[in-house]
């Protein structure tokens, strides 16, 4: 840590700086979290383990697919290789749950652990299990190699089992962004993509290894703890179902999930938003998640900078005032969930351009569901993509006051076990895997991964986080935020920070880290308080001068006179001052 890592430099407006020190504990415990964890290996945690760890392969061999007939010979030499070097420390167990000598059926698997078999084609009414179970105390969790069922892949998949199952080590988050490409302007010159995601990941990546994750090859790598997954947009049903398998293994998923990006007009040089199409809306449907295709405006809102042109004494100026934008929604402590960590102690957190994120609650009946954020009781809804304010018609506000008044809940978590979007359907895997196969005869050397099939639940450990905007995480916005208050936008960086320590259950930092510089804003008023505030403010200046004023007089008046010497006494004086002068 250097002396720049240590403070913050912000500007004034009279043109100095202001140099104060950060959150210097946070720093520290920070930095030393990091590079302890980043240097643990597999058997120092397994060594620290109080409970060993065990390793359970259900497998039901012969319903297998001829592409996996290898693959429980490969986990047990893995998985006895890691055992015979843990110390007792790692034990391994294979179980067919049709051997009725097994003392564990299909019903029990259901039941206990909630693994559902997988099919072993479509239309076919066999199924198979090949499921490892790795068991450290009272809690389990689901492996599932992704790809292949190669020995490097199995080692990876079990040892990235292990770290997240033990609190010693570094975690891993995967990112998905939307391909960066350049776009021409309206004079048919190349310009940089409006959008960018590097403020987040780079505040991710001072407590967590960030990794950009390609999902077009239908998996998510097995070393990914968290997957965050920003302003899903023009995905292919492969990228999807990685997502979704992802989660089906217990994995965490946060999404920003907003159904609107924001883009530069080239005609008229202002901002202007476009549908985002090919997300993840449906998917999410389905796990009882609806992000609406409307957007939410709230009187209560973070104000957006406007460039006001000015004359002053006859000269041109240029400055940036402050309007109400109800699209940039404000939301206070008020509106957040009291009881979770991922808002706790969060002064505020400005929503831009967001959706409302409905529940259903039949389908999430047994899930554990948590509204993180919500709107203000005066907010409305809107489904024209005008965002310009039109402050001479709509004075107050820039627009109109649209529909029902209420409180829409902006972004929520979810605990439980969740069902596959591509239950009943065909893998996309095997789909493109047999287009291929059409085109080239290659022989694979190794399992395909079309052959895995589709994991159609998860365990009760999966985690989903969604919020109903794909803005509030943008680098532009930032810029445009720190425009009128330098580190308001860190709040909805420390927003997403604690979203991913939820996901990962580590939340060692968050009380440190409430402790901050993030902004610390006022607390909104209305109209009327607003008023009464201003008028305060005058009669108690003028009540403050008067009693000034009355106080100076009194004392004036109270004043004693001073006593002067008599007259001979000064003549006295004056004559030997005279002789001692001669």
């Amino acid at each position: 840590l250097n002396f720049r890592d240590l403070i913050e430099v912000e500007p004034r407006n009279d043109g100095t700086i202001d140099v104060h020190l950060r959150n210097l504990e946070y720093d520290l415990t920070r930095s030393i979290k990091k590079v302890v964890y980043g240097f643990q290996s597999v058997d120092a945690v397994l060594a620290a383990m109080p409970q060993p760890a065990k390793l359970t392969l259900f497998v039901t061999p012969d319903t297998l697919p001829d592409g996996l007939k290898d693959a429980p010979n490969t986990i047990k030499q893995v998985a006895q290789k890691i055992a015979d070097d843990s110390n007792g420390k790692f034990t391994f167990e294979m179980v067919n749950p049709d051997d009725p000598q097994a003392g564990v059926s299909r019903q029990d698997l259901q039941q206990k652990y909630n693994l559902q078999p997988i099919a072993a084609s479509l239309f076919s009414p066999e199924s198979y299990y090949l499921h490892m179970v790795l068991q450290v105390g009272d809690k389990g969790q689901l492996i599932f190699p992704s790809g292949d069922f190669s020995e490097a892949e199995v080692r990876s998949a079990i040892e990235s089992a292990l770290k997240r199952s033990s609190s010693g080590f570094l975690k891993v988050v995967g990112v998905w962004t939307p391909p960066q490409q350049p776009t021409q302007n309206m004079f048919g010159q190349m310009q940089q993509p409006f959008s960018s995601w590097n403020t987040v990941q780079q505040q991710l990546g001072q407590d967590y290894e960030v990794r950009p994750v390609d999902l077009s090859n239908g998996t998510v790598p097995p070393e990914v703890d968290v997957l965050l997954v920003i302003a899903p947009q023009q995905m292919t049903d492969k990228q999807r179902f990685a997502i979704d398998q992802y989660l089906m293994r217990g994995g965490s998923v946060v999404v920003a999930a907003g159904n609107y990006a924001v883009e530069p007009d080239q005609m008229s040089g202002s901002l202007a938003l476009k549908p985002l199409d090919g997300g993840l809306h449906d998917m999410l449907a389905s796990y009882g998640v609806d992000v609406q295709k409307s957007l939410v405006l709230d009187p209560q809102n973070e104000p957006f900078p406007v460039l006001v042109n000015r004359t002053v004494a006859g000269l041109p100026v240029q400055e940036v005032q402050a309007v109400n934008y109800p699209f940039f929604v404000d939301v206070r402590p008020n509106g957040m969930a009291k009881d979770s960590p991922i808002v706790a102690n969060l002064p505020a957190v400005t929503m831009h351009w967001v959706s409302p994120v409905v529940v259903d609650e039949s389908k999430n009946a047994d899930r554990t569901v948590t509204t993180l954020l919500k709107s203000s009781p005066q907010s409305w809804l809107r489904s024209d993509t005008n965002i310009q304010p039109d402050m001479k018609t709509y004075p107050q506000l820039g627009f109109p006051v649209e529909g029902e008044q209420k409180s829409y809940p902006l972004a929520v978590a979810i605990q439980g076990s969740f069902e596959s979007y591509f239950k009943g359907k065909e893998s996309p895997l095997a789909a493109a895997d047999t287009s291929a196969d059409s085109q080239n005869q290659a022989q694979p050397t190794s399992a395909p991964a079309d052959a895995v099939g589709v994991i159609e639940s998860s365990l009760d450990t999966a985690r989903l986080v969604v919020v109903g905007s794909a803005e509030f995480l943008d680098d532009t916005i930032f810029n445009i935020s720190s425009r009128l208050t330098r580190d308001r936008y860190l709040n909805s960086l420390q927003f997403a920070q604690n979203a991913v320590d939820w996901s990962v259950e580590d939340l060692d930092l968050l009380s440190i880290r409430s402790r901050g510089s993030q902004a610390h804003v006022l607390n909104p008023m209305t109209e009327q308080q607003q008023s009464f505030w201003e008028g305060a403010n005058y009669v108690i200046a003028l009540l403050s001068l008067l009693a000034i004023g009355v106080i100076w007089n009194m004392r004036r008046r109270n004043e004693t006179p001073m006593d002067l010497l008599p007259q001979p006494e000064y003549a006295e004086i004056d004559e030997e001052a005279r002789h001692a002068h001669v």
